[in-house]
């Protein structure tokens, strides 16, 4: 098993980012939400979810094979600006 972050192997990372994931899928910032609408609406409500689904594609990837550690990091760095987007729709832009 391939070691990652604090010697912790990928696929646990994997696991964790995707019970994260399904934690924000249920558990959502309902205030924010509530006045918005159309792109904005979406991305707050799904922007947080979609990062850490590709933060654990990425660490998935790596745990595979080192070869694909290329691919894992656009797919992390995908995974960056989908985070980047969420934080610019909740608290910028009104």
């Amino acid at each position: 098993m391939i070691q990652g972050f604090l010697n912790i192997p990928y696929f646990a990372w994997t696991t964790i980012s995707l019970v994260i994931a399904v934690i924000f899928a249920y558990v959502w910032p309902h205030k924010a939400v509530t006045a918005s609408a159309g792109f904005r609406y979406f991305v707050i409500r799904w922007g947080h979810t979609l990062t850490w689904v590709l933060l654990a594609i990425s660490f998935f990837l790596r745990g595979i094979n080192p070869s694909l550690n290329g691919i894992a990091n656009l797919i992390a760095a995908a995974g960056g600006l989908a985070y980047l987007l969420f934080m610019a729709m909740t608290f910028v832009v009104k």
